[in-house]
C-alpha cells in the first residue's frame, strides 16, 4: 500500500505541475466562494500556507485576516502539527519541508467551531485525502473537535487506497 501511495503521490504532483494557470486560477476562485460561508461561521481557521500546485488558500489567508476571524497555521514537529495565530501573512518563513510556517508567537486553540482545511493531492469526496505522506494532519485531526475542510481541484476527485490510520474530514470542496 505504501507504494502504492508512493507511486500515486508522485503522478499527481506532476499532473498539479502541469495545470494550465487560467484554468487554476478559475478553480482557486471558484473553491473560495463555496468555502466563504464556512469561514464567516467559524470562530477561528485553522489552515495551511499553500504551495503553487495546491489550491490557494492564501486568499482565505486574507480574506479571514481582514474580517478578523482568528487564523492559525501549522508548524511541523517531527511527528505533530502545531498551530500558531498570525495576523498577518507578511511574517511567515520558510520552515520544514520548504513550506511557510508562522512565527511560533501565539499558540493557537481549536474549540468545536474551529475549522481545520486540510491539504490533499487527490479526494473522493468523501472524506478521504491522500495528502504527502507523512500523517501529520491524520494524528492531528485524531484529536481534533472542529470542522474539517478538504479543498480539491475536480480533477483530482477519485478513489483513494485508505488504510486504518486514515481519518475523513467532514466536508470535500471541488471547483464545479
Amino acid at each position: 500500500m505504501r507504494e502504492l501511495k508512493r507511486q500515486l503521490r508522485k503522478e499527481l504532483i506532476a499532473r498539479r505541475k502541469a495545470m494550465n494557470a487560467s484554468e487554476k486560477a478559475a478553480a482557486d476562485l471558484d473553491i473560495f466562494e463555496q468555502v466563504k460561508p464556512l469561514l464567516d461561521k467559524a470562530s477561528s481557521v485553522f489552515t495551511y500556507a499553500s504551495t503553487d500546485i495546491e489550491v490557494d488558500t492564501r486568499r482565505v489567508i486574507a480574506y479571514c485576516i481582514e474580517r478578523g476571524i482568528p487564523t492559525a497555521l501549522p508548524v511541523s514537529g517531527d511527528e505533530e502539527l502545531t498551530f500558531w495565530y498570525i495576523d498577518s501573512a507578511d511574517k511567515l518563513q520558510k520552515g520544514r519541508f520548504n513550506i511557510d510556517e508562522p512565527p511560533k508567537t501565539h499558540p493557537a486553540a481549536a474549540d468545536v467551531k474551529t475549522l481545520c482545511v486540510v491539504p490533499a493531492l487527490c479526494a473522493d469526496g468523501m472524506g478521504l485525502r491522500l495528502g504527502y505522506g507523512k500523517g501529520y494532519y491524520d494524528r492531528f485531526l485524531s484529536g481534533f473537535a472542529g470542522l474539517s475542510v478538504i479543498l480539491c481541484y475536480k480533477e483530482f476527485k477519485r478513489e483513494i487506497p485508505a488504510e486504518p490510520h486514515d481519518i475523513r474530514a467532514n466536508i470535500t470542496i471541488f471547483n464545479r
